[in-house]
């Protein structure tokens, strides 16, 4: 048996030629498959002739619609993108899309729950500090009739959404990235830059490029570590599902670049707080985790 996570990629078949069918495989279906309900949703707003609803095609914002049709349509995108991703490794690649995941026969649900319900209670108690303190402009947005019907869809496709973007970055790219490039503090700078820049095109970076710009690196980066600090991807599908969850479900921003019927809403997202926030939060994450067995070692 395999035993060390960045070992599953040989368990593949990874001539050069594979990578690149594959990768054009994966962009096919997550910028050509995935968008087309996004697309739909665009050109069926611009026709209907409604001045009560607008869809901005500079900022892909949808206004004056429900926008748990936005969710779908937007969540659809890595449906896509995990059809594309399986394709690619179990087709050209040779190998299952579990070793993608975990060096053992499947996958280990505590350890994804102890990331989750970790990362969950650090993120909300730092984000209500954090808003106590920056006196944020936040609105009660709750509708429970619009969040009952919300509410099992995003418990449903934003782990699916999360998921993939892990077994995507932290999985199939740092995996096949590591033929080649040994060092794991080198293979977490290039997958989380891989990480940063499709993240860079969110209309939240319109509140300060260069500091949304380093949160995201650091996000990619802190997911790439404990991926590679815990020999899986386990934990890093656990946080990285509370981390959005809580978004779509408690607390999102206007202009947000997944729009969800949240319970409450903020005005503006302040760049500087959501980095220290997600500091302090990665922080005492990983020495929950790592602190008493780096300790010992």
């Amino acid at each position: 048996m395999v035993h060390q996570y960045l070992d599953l990629v040989h368990q593949g078949k990874n001539e050069w030629w594979r990578y690149l069918i594959s990768v054009l495989i994966i962009l096919f279906f997550y910028q050509v498959i995935g968008p087309i309900p996004l697309i739909v949703l665009g050109i069926t707003l611009a026709l209907d002739e409604n001045p009560d609803t607008d869809f901005d095609l500079a900022t892909l914002q949808f206004d004056g619609i429900n926008p748990i049709w936005v969710y779908l349509a937007i969540n659809f995108i890595f449906i896509a993108l995990l059809i594309g991703l399986w394709i690619a490794v179990h087709f050209i690649h040779g190998r299952r899309l579990m070793t993608l995941v975990t060096p053992v026969e499947s996958i280990n649900w505590k350890r994804v729950g102890q990331g989750f319900g970790l990362y969950l209670l650090l993120y909300a108690v730092v984000n209500l500090i954090s808003l106590a303190i920056t006196g944020r402009e936040v609105a009660v947005t709750f509708s429970p009739g619009q969040f009952l019907v919300f509410l099992p869809l995003a418990l449903i496709l934003t782990p699916i959404q999360t998921t993939v973007e892990e077994m995507l970055f932290r999985g199939y790219f740092m995996q096949g990235i590591s033929l080649k490039i040994k060092h794991p503090w080198a293979l977490i700078v290039i997958t989380s830059l891989l990480f940063m820049v499709p993240h860079l095109l969110n209309p939240e970076v319109e509140a300060g490029f260069v500091p949304m710009a380093i949160l995201y690196f650091l996000v990619g980066a802190f997911l790439a570590f404990i991926t590679i600090k815990d020999k899986s991807l386990e934990l890093a599908i656990g946080s990285h599902a509370a981390n959005n969850l809580f978004i779509a479900l408690f607390l999102n921003y206007e202009n947000s670049a997944l729009p969800t019927p949240s319970i409450l809403t903020a005005a503006e997202i302040i760049p500087l707080s959501s980095l220290i926030s997600f500091l302090v939060v990665s922080s005492i994450f990983c020495v929950s985790f790592f602190g008493r067995r780096s300790a010992q070692s």
